[in-house]
């Protein structure tokens, strides 16, 4: 399944189902799709959102750490392995212009 989000202060963004579940989730949002943010609300979910990932990233980059000390003997493969921060990249960015021009943001 396909999770869109909309905003008129930016373009649509598409998401699978479980990535854009997972960012809600750290937006502090349930997972009911489609749901809304109101304009007022978009600062909040932002900041959760960033929160959330940064967290994520150090747990990330811990994990990292130990494959590559583990792999230091062994040929590097193709990891394979898109980060949800990589992923959040475009909705940060909506959410951002969301913020700055006071507009909702949906998904649906």
């Amino acid at each position: 399944m396909i999770v869109t989000f909309k905003s008129k202060a930016s373009g649509d963004l598409i998401y699978f189902k479980d990535a854009a579940l997972k960012l809600l989730q750290l937006m502090g949002r349930d997972d009911k799709v489609p749901s809304a943010l109101y304009a007022e609300d978009v600062p909040k979910a932002l900041a959760q959102l960033q929160l959330g990932l940064a967290a994520i990233a150090e747990t990330e980059r811990v994990k990292a750490e130990q494959a590559d000390a583990e792999m230091a003997d062994k040929p590097h493969g193709d990891k394979g392995h898109v980060s949800l921060n990589v992923r959040a990249v475009p909705l940060i960015e909506m959410l951002q212009k969301a913020q700055k021009k006071q507009r909702p943001v949906s998904w649906e």
